[in-house]
């Protein structure tokens, strides 16, 4: 049950959007006017439901909201690449979440890609399925190599929450289905039909066609949808915040909605760390930083 799905994101897009931002200049980020108009939020799904152990961050999503360019971005953080974590030294980016929750997965992320994130929103999957649920499900196009996996994930994901839900609900075709919360929960989470970064891809393909159909849902829901969607998503957003985002996202969200896999695959590589087993995914700074700061702020 490693990666939860970023769900939560297409929330935080219908509610999200213009503040403070940051551009680079000798290697730091200095605000200034053009950049005001481009807003960075940290999406994280942790792993497992609502327990007080310590959990890891397994999906890491960077949405970007640019009102500048009239388009909505996501950059998607591979769970395993290798930082350097205050205090804890070189691991995998997912362990800092374990470590020191938000504020320390904030720092490191900051730290090693020159960013200045400081808005979050925090799912499980216990509220990712709820979240999928309140919204009336999501469409997605499964191929048809991914329907068996897709099944087995399913039976996993049934039931989590310990409640009645009828009778189990499976994906018998592929083409264009809507699935409720736990289907799209199996969705998100399959694992070992291709890569890591297959996985996020189908993340994303879950917000967009969530956003999609918030971008055709009447404004004037908002305020109802917010109030039910938050009660299961972690914040530290003000609510007078949210609901100005949600306006100006309302009309980005029909624009083009863009998509960044970080790292890079020309500036990465698969491998282990100091030879311990430990898996990791190694990058080049310099390559990577350039192209991700071209995309969030349209430099």
């Amino acid at each position: 049950m490693k990666k939860v799905t970023s769900v939560f994101l297409s929330l935080v897009i219908s509610l999200t959007m213009i503040t403070n931002i940051y551009a680079l200049d000798d290697e730091k980020f200095v605000e200034t006017s053009r950049e005001k108009l481009v807003d960075n939020i940290l999406l994280i799904g942790k792993d497992g439901g609502q327990s007080k152990g310590a959990s890891r961050s397994d999906t890491m999503v960077i949405l970007t909201i640019d009102n500048l360019n009239k388009s909505l971005k996501l950059t998607s953080l591979a769970r395993d690449t290798l930082v350097n974590i205050p205090d804890k030294g070189y691991e995998k980016l997912n362990h800092a979440y374990a470590y020191g929750k938000e504020d320390l997965l904030l720092q490191t992320i900051n730290n090693n890609f020159n960013l200045n994130i400081k808005d979050y929103a925090v799912v499980d999957f216990n509220s990712f399925i709820d979240v999928i649920d309140i919204l009336g499900g999501v469409e997605v196009d499964v191929k048809d190599k991914e329907l068996e996996s897709l099944n087995k994930t399913i039976k996993c994901c049934y039931g989590l929450k310990g409640e009645n839900k009828g009778k189990i609900e499976y994906i018998d075709t592929e083409g264009i289905q809507k699935l409720n919360g736990y289907q799209a929960l199996a969705y998100a989470r399959i694992r070992k039909l291709d890569t890591i970064y297959k996985r996020d891809e189908r993340q994303r393909k879950i917000l967009i066609s969530l956003a999609r159909e918030l971008s055709n849902t009447s404004i004037t829901n908002y305020p109802k949808i917010m109030k039910n969607v938050l009660r299961h998503v972690q914040v530290n957003i003000s609510l007078d915040k949210l609901m100005n985002l949600a306006f100006s996202a309302h009309e980005l969200a029909s624009y083009d909605i863009k998509q960044m896999q970080f790292p890079l695959e020309q500036y990465r590589e698969e491998g282990q760390i100091n030879g311990d087993g430990m898996y990791v995914v190694k990058w080049k700074e310099e390559e990577n930083l350039k192209v991700l700061h071209q995309f969030i702020y349209g430099k």
